[in-house]
């Protein structure tokens, strides 16, 4: 199974908050079989870094409501199990840079003292395939820089960017 994930952060660095995590299961079609979303409570997370030009652009950003809601937000702990349970042990976790969002979300595993939920071989990177695929026009719905809306948004790029260079996924 192939699953797309994204996050929000207050930096760039790997140990920066994570704000929210956004996943989907997707078929070849990149039709949405399954969706895991988890705000994060930032005051649950002994490690709260940022980057004063992360935090500038959330000021400017109508998602910025989402990613703070503290009335759906859980501890960091809580979203990483979520996180494991949706992940099954052959799937595929497809992110926009390997290193930025399964990167930091490898971090946050190790503090917690928990392996990734996914094999070592099994990511894989959307902008190594955008790259060769170039410019899909996929409508995006929802509300950028929400992570689910944005891994839903990649989901349907991978399907029809491996459909255009003959990939199976």
């Amino acid at each position: 199974m192939n699953i797309s994930l994204d996050i929000e952060t207050l930096g760039t660095n790997v140990d920066s908050q994570i704000l929210s995590i956004g996943a989907c299961k997707f078929d070849k079609d990149g039709n949405i079989l399954a969706k895991n979303y988890s705000v994060i409570r930032v005051s649950s997370d002994a490690t709260i870094n940022a980057t004063m030009g992360t935090i500038k652009f959330w000021l400017t950003q109508s998602a910025s409501k989402h990613v703070f809601d503290s009335k759906i937000a859980s501890p960091m702990s809580i979203a990483l199990t979520s996180l494991r349970m949706f992940i099954q042990e052959d799937d595929e976790v497809w992110a926009n840079g390997t290193k930025f969002d399964l990167g930091m979300l490898e971090y946050q595993y190790k503090l917690m003292g928990t392996p990734v939920p996914w094999k070592f071989n099994a990511d894989r990177c959307m902008r190594t395939l955008r790259k060769f695929a170039g410019h899909i026009d996929i409508d995006f719905e929802g509300v950028q820089h929400n992570a689910l809306d944005d891994a839903i948004w990649q989901a349907k790029y991978i399907a029809a960017a491996c459909k255009k260079l003959g990939l199976e996924l």
